[in-house]
């Protein structure tokens, strides 16, 4: 009959091959499936409309008042996003027709999609660009800083209240105060 035989080194290195074996396949398929999850659900924290961690309390910045020297030949800089963002001109300087003129030059320099200018509810002696969403805060920096780089003073950029009644589809509000009516 069939007697029992010890073990050999062979048959425990036959072990040991296919439980390393089996392990490493394991861990390929972990981190194949979190890279197929990390593309199905890509990181939406940038844009989206959570609370923001601050408790969403006005963020005013000050932009650098430079006044490049312009070439006849220069072309319009880019801007930063997409042509389409929503803009709204609000005339806060008193000056008529200032916020329809400002909203016909920005359409036709940056191919802004643009509201209806309207009346800001008070004068203001400082142009402001509120941004509604943390995304939209590099378009209204790149305003301050490239059409509204005229101004000597500086163009205060904040993220809009909750309290102000903007239209909602509008990515950024412009309120144009008398530091720009001066040199427009």
């Amino acid at each position: 009959m069939g007697r029992h035989e010890p073990p050999t080194n062979r048959s425990f290195y036959l072990s040991v091959a296919a439980s390393t074996l089996r392990f490493a396949i394991i861990v390929a398929l972990v981190v194949s499936g979190v890279v197929v999850i990390n593309r199905a659900f890509p990181d939406t924290t940038s844009g989206g409309t959570g609370t923001l961690p601050d408790g969403g309390d006005t963020e005013v910045t000050e932009s650098p008042s430079e006044s490049p020297t312009e070439s006849p030949t220069e072309q319009p800089t880019q801007s930063p996003t997409i042509a389409g963002t929503v803009i709204v001109v609000m005339n806060a300087a008193g000056v008529e027709g200032l916020a329809g003129d400002t909203t016909t030059e920005l359409v036709e320099r940056y191919d802004y999609e643009a509201l209806e200018p309207g009346t800001a509810p008070s004068l203001s002696d400082t142009t402001t660009i509120y941004y509604r969403a943390k995304k939209d805060r590099v378009e209204a920096e790149f305003l301050a800083n490239d059409f509204f780089s005229r101004i000597e003073d500086t163009v205060r950029i904040a993220k809009l209240p909750a309290g102000q009644t903007v239209d909602e589809t509008a990515q950024l509000a412009i309120f144009i105060g008398t530091d720009y009516a001066q040199v427009a």
